[in-house]
């Protein structure tokens, strides 16, 4: 029985190796500048007036709320016949609403300067975040 020697890999192959890991390397680094270029023109994009929306109900009410970027205010609809119900915004302490999002009861609106405020449904009355 014979032993076989081990050789170290061939410059060839080293060379192989540090230009795969420069390829997955550049990948990744591109991959990480789309992201980001993406959501900074998601966000920074002045014409984008698209609304989000919310569906919220209970028993007494049933309510369109939306994030209005034209107005940069949160405007309550009512659900069966359109009509605005109330506009919050600035002067009510949220800033120019950017964003909405519905959890449980409760409503998560965010500014365009990134802050959150969080409102209790069905009052829209501010609510603290809970502490970590």
């Amino acid at each position: 029985m014979s032993v076989l020697p081990i050789r170290a890999p061939s410059s060839v192959a080293r060379r192989l190796r540090r230009g795969r890991a420069a390829i997955v390397a550049g990948a990744l680094i591109v991959a990480g500048v789309l992201l980001l270029a993406g959501g900074r023109a998601d966000r920074g994009d002045p014409d984008r007036t698209e609304n989000r929306l919310v569906h919220w109900q209970d028993s007494q009410h049933d309510w369109l709320l939306v994030a209005d970027r034209a107005t940069h205010r949160l405007v309550v609809y009512d659900a069966g016949t359109g009509e605005p119900v109330r506009h919050l915004g600035v002067d009510n302490g949220l800033g120019e609403v950017d964003s909405i999002a519905q959890l449980g009861d409760l409503l998560l609106v965010q500014d365009i300067r990134g802050r959150s405020t969080l409102l209790g449904m069905p009052g829209l009355r501010p609510r603290a975040l809970a502490a970590r």
